[in-house]
């Protein structure tokens, strides 16, 4: 949201489309409803084993979003205290999901004897973890920062390992025709990261606008906290990819030995996405295209629109009109 509102999709004009849950978002982009999906590089991983027409294109965020939070006046201490427990996800098999299974087997308990709940997001999240509807839930930012900020909630858990959390993706047959607007939208978001890192108050004067109802404070922790997350470059090295397909391996959400090498999944990066292009040619490619980007958010992300850079693009996408 902020790389379109900072007018960085310099010849493209880009449309927000806002998606449930990762799996909508993919499913969109395979049918060609969208051009472009930021979201969790696991489903480039899950549609490449598929063979399905998916590949990743930057990374946006290496660290996983999500924290266990419960109430502050909760007998939870550690993750070992949820055995046996209610604890809330967005919904089964999203990245919250999959970072509770990596909380679990990190803390030594059995993850099916957890009761896990699809709560969705935002509000209604935070309504199940206070109502005790869960005796704990995985969050994300900004509900993360406004939930611990109010004093009635702390943290249990934070993911201390790196992660493909988010990733550019899109189909690559659309790519190879359309390089030069996949590589408008990806120079448009590390612009706007950048920008972030630089010019802070500028950057925050932007976010408000995306964010009314949050308050200066926590807006800048956001902030602050989302530049941190994305890598230089938007780039990452098979090191990363390497942890990321281990841990997928590890909670059996794919078969060991069954992940693509790294550069099948993630084959081209900014420096690469940028061939010159003659003024004619540029000209052909862009005259009365459009491209609508997506931010497969969880709906506390999308209420808000916090921007691919400066927040886990955690699920935006794109697509041409």
């Amino acid at each position: 949201a902020m790389v379109i509102d900072e007018g960085q999709l310099r010849d493209v004009t880009a449309e927000q489309v806002c998606f449930d849950s990762g799996s909508d978002a993919v499913q969109a982009l395979s049918g060609g409803s969208i051009d472009a999906f930021v979201g969790a590089g696991e489903h480039v991983i899950r549609n490449r084993i598929k063979d399905l027409d998916v590949k990743g294109y930057a990374v946006t965020s290496q660290v996983p979003p999500y924290s266990l939070v419960t109430p502050s006046n909760s007998d939870i201490r550690t993750v070992a205290d949820l055995a046996g427990k209610s604890v809330a996800v967005t919904a089964p098999g999203s990245l919250s999901d999959t970072e509770l299974q990596r909380a679990a087997a990190d803390a030594g308990i059995d993850y099916a004897g957890l009761r896990v709940v699809g709560s969705g997001t935002g509000a209604t999240k935070q309504a199940t973890i206070e109502k005790g509807g869960a005796a704990a839930g995985m969050v994300t930012d900004p509900l993360l920062t406004t939930m611990v900020s109010s004093g009635r909630f702390r943290v249990v858990w934070r993911p201390d390992f790196d992660y493909v959390a988010l990733a550019v993706m899109a189909r690559e047959s659309w790519a190879a025709e359309n390089r030069d607007r996949l590589a408008a939208f990806v120079t448009g978001i590390e612009a706007t990261r950048t920008r972030v890192g630089a010019d802070p108050a500028a950057a925050l004067q932007v976010a408000q606008k995306q964010a009314p109802g949050l308050s200066t404070d926590i807006l800048e922790k956001v902030l602050t906290t989302t530049v941190a997350q994305a890598p230089q470059g938007l780039v990452i090295n098979d090191a990363v990819y390497a942890d990321t397909v281990a841990l997928l391996e590890k909670v059996g959400q794919i078969d060991p030995g069954t992940a693509p090498p790294f550069a099948d999944a993630f084959g081209i990066f900014l420096a690469e996405l940028q061939p010159p292009l003659d003024q004619g040619r540029r000209e052909r490619h862009h005259r009365g295209r459009q491209l609508a980007v997506h931010a497969q958010r969880h709906r506390e992300r999308a209420s808000q629109a916090l921007p691919p850079a400066a927040r886990p693009l955690h699920r935006r996408v794109g697509s041409l009109r």
